[in-house]
């Protein structure tokens, strides 16, 4: 036998375990790193693409609600309810369109608790209704939205268009938009009883909408503040700047030199809330109250307008009235949603037009809105 043989039978081959090297793992975990980085925009996207669509969705069921409430009382929601007849309050105790279209959004029982401090056999009581005016509804909170995390109770992130005119709670000889904010039968002092039976004016009636349902805006989105007196723009808004405001020649439609000194002196007020000028978080807190940036926008600047939304007005939950603009907000990249006063939803972007947007809010100023204006 030959020593090669033998040799071969006893000294098994040697094979080498297979796996990667070092440099190889790294490789494919920078492979990865990669494919996961192009991904996960993608991801997002699709994400908040499908939250947009849900928000645009819970705006097209408040135009349905409005137009149900049309139907069954022949306008559509003022933006201001006051309380029964005798009941002594506040001017400021009032209630917002949103508490009456409650009962065309599943929320009857809301609805009726609301209305027992209202006008029913209960005692009249402010702080009950203005807990159940900030009760949680998802159909008005947009899911693209970062609620902040001191808010236990609900918000909202929709508000009735008031129009083009620059105030933050206009009556209704000034408001130009779907809505209004005004009492009827004042009483002569604050605390007094109101001595008229209606506790509120009627909304406008669809032929008070000269240009057209089609044409005119019923609402937009708005953000919610931080809940806390901070300067965080654009979440919170700002009170107390000055009169540039109410130096706009034409109300209906101020110029971009008119907004852009409004926003410069908006920009220009500091200190903190109460008796000062300042910032002021709990804007969107209270979908029931009537206020501006509770349950309202204006249209007198674009959406998104790179100035803190506000004006020379009070703090009211959280703003009580007075000259300031208060644009559609949204977290959508570019534009914000809407719905019309026909019902029908769009987007609008926010570069449109200043003039074209400020028509798009007013009702009776005689233009034709389209898509293709922006």
């Amino acid at each position: 036998m030959h020593t090669s043989a033998i040799r071969d039978r006893r000294t098994p081959a040697v094979r080498s375990a297979a796996g990667f090297t070092l440099v190889e793992l790294l490789v494919v975990i920078a492979i990865i790193g990669i494919l996961v980085g192009l991904l996960l925009p993608a991801v997002q996207s699709a994400r908040e693409t499908a939250r947009r669509s849900a928000c645009q969705n819970n705006m097209k069921q408040l135009g349905i609600a409005a137009h149900s409430y049309l139907s069954a009382q022949k306008t559509f929601p003022a933006n201001h309810f006051g309380p029964a007849m005798k009941v002594n309050s506040n001017g400021w105790e009032r209630l917002s369109g949103m508490y009456a279209i409650l009962p065309y959004m599943e929320e009857t029982k809301l609805f009726n608790d609301m209305q027992q401090y209202q006008t029913g056999a209960t005692a009249w009581n402010w702080g009950n209704l203005l807990n159940l005016a900030r009760t949680r509804i998802p159909a008005l909170a947009c899911p693209s939205e970062l609620p902040p995390v001191t808010y236990t109770n609900g918000w909202t992130n929709y508000g009735w268009s008031l129009g083009s005119y620059p105030h933050g709670t206009p009556w209704r000889s000034a408001a130009n938009g779907f809505t209004f904010t005004e009492a009827r039968c004042n009483p002569a002092s604050s605390p007094g009883t109101r001595t008229c039976p209606e506790a509120s004016w009627p909304g406008w009636t669809p032929g008070d909408f000269r240009d057209g349902l089609t044409n005119v805006l019923m609402g937009s989105e708005m953000l919610v503040g931080s809940n806390t007196n901070e300067a965080l723009f654009p979440r919170n808004v700002i009170f107390g700047a000055s009169d540039a405001f109410s130096t706009v020649v034409n109300k209906d439609f101020a110029t971009q030199a008119e907004i852009d000194a409004m926003g410069a002196a908006t920009s220009a007020v500091n200190g903190t809330s109460g008796s000062g000028a300042g910032w002021r978080g709990n804007n969107g807190g209270y979908f029931g109250w009537y206020g501006v940036s509770s349950s309202s926008i204006n249209t007198t600047v674009p959406p998104n307008w790179k100035f803190p939304s506000g004006g020379n007005g009070t703090p009211g939950m959280s703003y009580d009235g007075g000259w300031g603009v208060f644009p559609p907000r949204s977290r959508h990249f570019g534009m914000v949603n809407a719905v019309m006063a026909d019902g029908a939803t769009t987007t609008v972007a926010d570069t449109i037009d200043l003039l074209t947007f400020q028509r798009m809010g007013h009702r009776r100023d005689g233009a034709k809105w389209t898509r293709d204006d922006q």
